[in-house]
């Protein structure tokens, strides 16, 4: 999530408008899409040569089908459902464009066509984004290939609805051609990804603030995870590659979790890291070398023996643990260690009722999916009318704005229609300006295909810049395909580009609009919940416990879920209209939760140091955890369970675990102070349960997560039936448990 925290007291305005003209100026070099953008350009490039070539003008219909599915099949791009993606896009959209050719004879038939194909693909985004993304090609068939047709004939419609399945038989096989790699080079592709924002993260601090390369480094790892998932389900066998990937993906998570407690307690690293971990996403991509990873093993096992520090002190642990991964990583990346190699899980084929199951489980009214639909349907049947009448040729481009621009969000909405609106006014003057300079149509058509390529290279992760690119490159390509056309090409673009936006904007904040905001308090239930099990995992191996849970699972899923939180804050924050203090106090908690998972990945880190000592976190580990789950609820000073240290303790375990306590209780004051005015706090009443006469560990964490299982449910009103209130009654039951422990 970008650095907000800063700039809580700016306008509401003013935070919108920065994070919106963010994402305009986004630029990544290490996710081009150069394999994206190669099939896409041949796929479009080699229809309109050899339709040129051998005067046959319908050859152009299958590039541009192929065309149209190349940037519907733009997300996920390498994974294994891949190429039934296309087929499914192939065979779907050669129906829409048949269906629209027979009826734009009408206007009626068209708008009736329309709200069906509207339905369709809009439910089509209960598979996923990837799938949601393919559904687009199939829409724009219908209203850009079919409607505009020149003749509305049934032998029209399954001519140019067989060319279109042609162009995506095409991109289907470019698309196989060209995985180079094979199967799983998707996975080493986003693997290298992960050490390269652990780089970047690196020097957040400098540059752009921990608070927007955290979540970016989470993402990758857990895009990491999904891919290598799925590509072992393919993999017929043990695969050395797919460990390999695995292992460095795992290494890739532990890392992270050593640097961000180096960064939070000020730890030094040791120099060259960022260049080894570089060296390791190189070689992952195919353009490093093993001896420059060998030669930097060297430099870091060199640094292990003479200058890294020998002691039990913070430090000295954390820097252990960073360099001990590092030198794994690069063992991994140079092959020259073999990871194990377990069985890869056996593939489940599925059925169909387990194809539709997505399919039927969306099938309500409280269904984003479903409201999307219905909602995506009204507007562009409503964009088709305004089509009828706007000036020929290219009424289409209303329709299709308003696909591409109204999304299931209201603030995604808005974020998407600034983007095209920004994008088309700034390539549409580049490409009129350009125009002048290219004479001849072999001139017009090189500048196509360089636009067009550079525009699927940054679609994946800038749309506005992919938006001004195909902009500037409309204009040359029409008047390769239409000869002699008019210069109102660039002011009609403009024109129904503004109407599309417009109408998706109308619907998308009219017709049963869905906020991104009116889930954040579920969002942020769900992260103190998941937080407070990472603590109790992580607090209890720093009291000794050897039942603690598992710290990797737990801290991946607080992750996810503060990852989660931090997603849906800044997209409710490009929201029109909102509580401005409620979303104050939502960045602030998500800020205070992003510290908290920050201490609790120190504490991690250090436990085995702090365990030595035994110290006596019971008290502290229930009330903390019980706290961080009912933030809203809770009043205790948990600070008055800290343990006590003596004043003259100053072992390595005593500063460290002084150190994280102090900071866990000031993120969770920070976080109860957000939390009060924008979490739930009625519930039903409940019976406070018998404790055991006993001070054991065991007695006080039951008594903790069935506190925090049921007092959220209980009304304030009811609590004052009990002995002590339900904010009180933990602090009663310590204070129980203490005097039994004095007598």
């Amino acid at each position: 999530m970008r650095t907000m925290a800063a700039d809580l007291s700016a306008p509401a305005w003013s935070m919108r408008a920065r994070l919106l003209a963010a994402d305009l100026v986004a630029f990544d070099p290490g996710r081009l899409g150069w394999t994206l953008a190669v099939r896409t350009i041949v796929g479009l490039a080699l229809p309109l040569m050899l339709a040129h070539m051998l005067e046959q003008p319908l050859l152009v219909w299958v590039g541009l089908g192929a065309y149209l599915l190349a940037i519907g099949d733009c997300t996920d791009d390498g994974d294994r459902a891949q190429p039934l993606r296309i087929i499914v896009g192939t065979v779907l959209g050669s129906v829409a464009l048949a269906t629209g050719v027979i009826a734009g004879g009408g206007l009626a038939t068209a708008v009736v066509g329309m709200m069906v194909w509207g339905l369709l693909t809009g439910m089509m985004g209960a598979y996923g984004k990837a799938f949601a993304t393919m559904s687009l090609p199939i829409a724009w068939a219908y209203v850009e290939l079919g409607l505009p047709a020149a003749a509305h004939t049934l032998t029209s419609a399954l001519l140019l609805g067989g060319l279109f399945g042609v162009g995506g038989l095409l991109m289907l096989a470019l698309t196989m051609t060209l995985r180079i790699n094979g199967t799983l080079a998707p996975v080493r592709a986003q693997t290298a990804i992960c050490f390269r924002e652990i780089a970047r993260y690196l020097e957040a601090d400098r540059r752009e603030g921990a608070a927007q390369s955290e979540p970016r480094v989470r993402n990758a790892i857990a895009e990491a995870r999904r891919l290598a998932a799925q590509a072992r389900q393919v993999v017929v066998g043990a695969s050395l590659t797919s460990q390999q990937s695995l292992v460095l993906i795992e290494i890739a998570d532990r890392l992270y979790s050593v640097l961000g407690a180096m960064r939070e307690t000020d730890q030094p690293l040791m120099p060259g890291c960022k260049t080894a971990l570089l060296a390791i996403a190189r070689t992952l991509e195919g353009r490093g070398k093993p001896a420059e990873l060998r030669r930097l093993r060297g430099e870091v096992e060199g640094y292990m023996a003479v200058g890294a520090p020998s002691s039990e002190s913070l430090a000295a642990t954390l820097g252990r643990h960073m360099l001990q991964e590092l030198c794994r990583a690069l063992r991994l990346a140079a092959d020259d260690e073999p990871p194990a190699l377990p069985a890869a899980p056996t593939a489940q084929r599925a059925g169909i009722s387990a194809a539709i199951a997505p399919l039927r489980a969306n099938l309500h009214r409280n269904s984003v999916v479903a409201r999307h639909a219905l909602r995506f349907a009204v507007v562009t049947s409503a964009a088709v009318v305004v089509f009828w009448v706007f000036p020929k040729p290219f009424g289409y481009w209303v329709p299709l704005t308003a696909t591409v621009v109204l999304k299931p969000y209201a603030g995604m909405t808005l974020a998407r229609a600034v983007q095209r609106a920004v994008g088309t006014v700034t390539g549409l003057v580049a490409g009129l300006v350009l125009m002048p300079f290219l004479p001849t149509a072999g001139l017009q058509f090189a500048a196509v295909v360089i636009l067009f390529f550079a525009m699927m290279s940054v679609l994946p992760f800038n749309y506005g810049l992919a938006i001004m690119l195909l902009s500037a490159g409309l204009i040359p390509f029409e008047h390769v395909l239409t000869p002699g056309i008019g210069d109102a090409v660039g002011p009609d673009r403009l024109v129904a580009t503004a109407i599309g936006a417009t109408l998706a904007l109308i619907g998308g904040h009219i017709l049963w609009p869905t906020f991104e905001s009116r889930g954040l308090p579920d969002l942020l239930r769900a992260c103190t919940e998941a937080m407070a099990a990472y603590a109790d995992a992580v607090i209890g191996a720093a009291q000794g416990d050897a039942m603690a849970g598992e710290l990797q699972t737990g801290r991946r899923q607080a992750g996810l879920a503060l990852n989660n939180l931090q997603i849906g804050v800044q997209r409710s924050l490009t929201e029109i209209g909102g509580d401005t203090d409620a979303m104050i106090a939502f960045v602030r908690a998500s800020t205070a939760l992003q510290r908290l998972s920050n201490a609790l990945n120190v504490l991690l880190q250090t436990a085995p140091i702090i365990a030595s000592s035994r110290p006596a976190l019971a008290p502290f580990r229930a009330a903390f955890v019980s706290a961080l789950a009912n933030p809203e609820r809770s009043k205790l000073r948990i600070s008055i369970f800290c343990p006590q240290t003596r004043a003259s303790d100053s072992s390595p375990e005593a500063v460290a675990l002084s150190q994280v306590l102090d900071h866990l209780v000031s993120a969770l004051e920070m976080l109860r102070a957000a939390a009060t005015s924008v979490m739930p706090t009625t519930a039903r009443p409940v019976e406070e349960p018998r404790l055991p006469s006993s001070d054991q560990h065991q007695n006080v964490m039951a008594f903790s997560f069935w506190h925090s299982r049921h007092d959220r449910s209980s009304p304030r009103e009811n609590s004052r039936d009990h002995e002590c209130s339900s904010e009180t009654v933990l602090s009663c039951t310590f204070e129980r448990l203490e005097s039994k422990r004095a007598r």
